[in-house]
Parts: structure tokens; sequence; C-alpha cells
């Protein structure tokens, strides 16, 4: 049986491309969002006393996966897994059915914002553009279950020294009026090793030989480049894609 959704809104995140998005919700806490909602009459009262809640559950569909083969088996981000996990098992977008959901902390509802109602969120770990199912409340009582273990994913997500140089730091500076708190979300981004796990495998930071590698993701409008330097992560450019456009 075939089932179709329609669209409810538009999610706006910083993160515009997968390199670098949280791999779970809430782990960041300078990853904000904002909920665009489509036109239609019934969604202000359809958000009424949603505002009452501190969190929610955002359903999306995972648009950038194309539509093609799914994959049963899958490597996870965490590298101390060991093997492939069953889709089933995990939290990858590539699916049967893309669809995903995520706990996200609810800031604010502005029903007369221009170009129609928007939801504020924080803790997103959704890319920018994703088209949005449905949202619904966070329940603690019913939500959270005080006995769950956490599976084969037992371990905490290691984090490592992230450092600016000082160049870096003042061009940054300039950004804050466009991006506010930029510094500190690049630091929650790269504290948790953002390279797809293939990358981390091969190379990890605390290994000596990754001394000197060089990366770089997409954030806003900025391309952040970073190398490992003694076992931290280090930001030594930021270039404005905005200004290049111009």
């Amino acid at each position: 049986m075939d089932f179709h959704y329609r669209a409810i809104g538009t999610l706006l995140s910083p993160f515009r491309e997968k390199f670098g998005i949280p791999r779970q919700s809430l782990m960041m806490n300078e990853a904000r969002g904002t909920i665009k909602l489509n036109p239609d009459p019934q969604y202000a009262l359809a958000l009424k006393n949603l505002e009452q809640f501190t969190h929610i559950w955002v359903l999306f569909d995972f648009h950038k996966n194309g539509r093609g083969p799914w994959h049963p088996l899958i490597d996870t981000p965490r590298i101390e897994a060991g093997e492939r996990m069953g889709v089933f098992a995990t939290r990858s977008p590539h699916r049967p059915n893309a669809i995903g959901m995520s706990a996200v902390r609810l800031e604010r509802v502005e029903l007369g914002a221009e170009g129609g109602i928007e939801i504020h969120i924080n803790g997103v770990d959704i890319m920018d553009g994703t088209p949005v199912l449905d949202i619904k409340p966070y329940l603690p009582f019913a939500d959270r279950i005080e006995d769950a273990n956490s599976g084969w994913a037992h371990t905490d997500i290691r984090r490592y020294e992230v450092v600016f140089l000082s160049e870096v730091l003042a061009t940054l500076k300039k950004f804050e009026d466009r991006h506010p708190r930029l510094l500190a979300l690049i630091e929650e981004m790269l504290a948790f090793d953002p390279r797809p796990t293939s990358q981390r495998r091969a190379a990890p930071i605390y290994e000596s030989s990754s001394e000197g590698l060089k990366f770089a993701f997409r954030i806003l409008d900025l391309d952040i480049h970073w190398m490992v330097r003694d076992k931290s992560l280090m930001v030594f450019d930021v270039k404005d894609l905005a200004a290049s456009k111009s």
C-alpha cells in the first residue's frame, strides 16, 4: 500500500551539506533552526498551546537521499561499532521510507512572521531546506523510558579540543551581526569530529599519522577550513561564500 504526504513546511538550518551535521539532535546548544510553515489558514489554530512545551518532535523527509535502492546494512557514525548494522537498528537516512524524526528544543512560535508562520527550535540535526511532515509535542512521562538501554551504541561520543588561529577569530568576529554565536556553533561542530565514518576510522584524530591532515565543511554561507594539530582540531581559514557571489 502506498501513502502520500504533503509537507507542512520547510526547515531552515545552518547545515547546507551533509558533512558536519550533528549525528543526533540536541547534541549542540548552538544548532538553531526555523520551521517555516507553508501557507494554510488552519495552521495558526493547529499551533495553539504548542508553546507550553519545552521540546517537540519534528518528522521530516530525507529529501537529499534520493529515491534509489535502500541499504539493509550500513556503516554507523560510531567507529567503535566494529561492524555494519541493520538499518532498522540505526537512525541512518538510507531506509525503505526516508522518514526522519528528531527531538528538538522549542524556543518560540512567531505567528506573524514575514512570509508565514515560523517555529524557532534548537538542537537541530537536519539539513537546510528539509521538508517537514509533522510536529508533535515531546512528553517526558511518555517519551522518556527510564530503564531503556542504548543497544550497541553504548559508549559516549568522544569530544576533541578545538582551537582557532587569531586571524580566523578576527574574521569570524566580522560575521557576528550576520550570524550571532557563529564561533560557538563551529566549535561545537568540530568538537565531535564531523568527518564521515570512513575518514574517522582511517585517520583518527588521536593518532600521530593524522597530524597535518586538512579538511573543510560548509556552514551557513561560509567555508570552514581546519586541520589536525597536536591531537586537536585547528581552524586555519574561513571563506565568505556570500562575498564571492556578489
